[in-house]
């Protein structure tokens, strides 16, 4: 069987997510033929690179006008099919002869959605959605089945029209590697070792607030910090200049190895990492919400009590930080409370249902 995911490079979360939709697929089904394709750079080779720093700048300089505009992409969800790009997803569809299409960002099921109705094409299109808030330009009419990280993603989904039982609560997708068991962690807490904390922002590096909390970490002699500044090199440079008793690192593959030793993670609110620290069963702080999708997931941690969400823009990050991870019981709690919630996840069944359709 041949399945082609489609996803884009706006932040890492959308890319993450479908190298581990492919995982999935291949440890289901080992004999799949399965492509990760960035959907912009095949269909929009010559400016995708143009369209990739503009969504880079808006996040990290203007997430106001990035909110506006993500806000005016949903009420006019709408992609019109011209013949140039038509004849784009007629060659895409023709070079990779997919049985199977899974897409991991919004823009794509609109494409996709649209030339299936127009080519009057059977191949099944599977949408997962990498955020609890369920945009609307995640949905569209030729969509076969969502996969979707929470019941209140279902429920938004319904009241906009989906049936449900096109919908899977399934979790948003992560890397096998970071499942990790809570006696694993409680055995490395009895060794009287310094409290660890990890902070992230992401692929572009953007720490969830400013830096004045980093202070108050450095100055810690019983907790170990570290911060991985993704691509942010700049970010990595001020933190070994100022910061000299904060681990910094860059971009690295090997996220899941600093998440697993953490106590606590201090992060944005991205839908893949919440995911992600849930699989891991590390407890989330998270600092100011700033981008229109990180609200959803940042009440999503609320609701089942796996984290702390800083909405006071009044009160001192650091020490506030230092509260929860200082409170085992919490902590413990919030732990037990994702391991919990990863057992409500429903399996994807991705090979059941129709056999092989193709387009004509």
């Amino acid at each position: 069987m041949n399945i082609m995911i489609l996803t884009g490079r706006f932040g890492l979360g959308h890319v993450k997510a479908a190298e581990a939709i492919k995982e999935q697929i291949l440890t289901e089904n080992p004999e799949s033929n399965v492509e990760i394709i960035d959907f912009m750079d095949y269909m929009f080779p010559a400016i995708s690179k143009c369209i990739y720093k503009g969504f880079n700048f808006l996040v990290a300089r203007c997430s106001g006008l990035y909110n506006a505009m993500n806000k005016a992409a949903g009420d006019t969800n709408m992609i019109p099919l011209k013949l140039t790009v038509t004849k784009k997803i007629d060659r895409l569809i023709m070079d990779y002869q997919p049985d199977r299409i899974v897409v991991a960002f919004p823009v794509c099921s609109q494409y996709i959605s649209a030339y299936k109705r127009m080519r009057r094409c059977a191949v099944p299109l599977y949408t997962y959605i990498t955020d609890i808030t369920a945009h609307e330009e995640w949905i569209a009419p030729a969509t076969d089945r969502y996969f979707v990280g929470d019941i209140t993603t279902k429920n938004a989904l319904q009241s906009k029209g989906v049936p449900a039982d096109r919908i899977t609560v399934s979790g948003i997708p992560v890397l096998q590697r970071f499942q990790q068991r809570v006696s694993e962690r409680e055995r490395g807490r009895t060794f009287g070792r310094k409290k660890q904390i990890l902070v992230m922002g992401g692929g572009l590096g953007l720490l969830p607030s400013s830096k004045d909390f980093l202070q108050i970490l450095n100055e810690q002699e019983d907790v170990e910090t570290t911060v991985i500044c993704g691509h942010n090199k700049k970010l990595l440079d001020t933190i070994q200049i100022e910061y000299p008793f904060i681990h910094a690192v860059g971009y690295t593959d090997h996220v899941e190895q600093y998440m697993k030793e953490a106590d606590l993670l201090v992060t944005k609110a991205g839908g893949l990492t919440t995911f992600e620290a849930v699989a891991a069963c590390t407890p989330l702080y998270i600092i100011h919400p700033f981008l229109e999708q990180e609200f959803g997931n940042a009440s999503y941690i609320e609701n089942h009590n796996i984290g702390r969400v800083l909405w006071d823009t009044h009160i001192d990050e650091g020490e506030d930080i230092l509260r929860l991870l200082r409170d085992e019981k919490l902590l413990h709690q919030m732990g037990r409370n994702m391991e919990i919630l990863k057992t409500t996840f429903e399996p994807c069944e991705f090979f059941e249902g129709e056999g092989e359709k193709r387009c004509s």
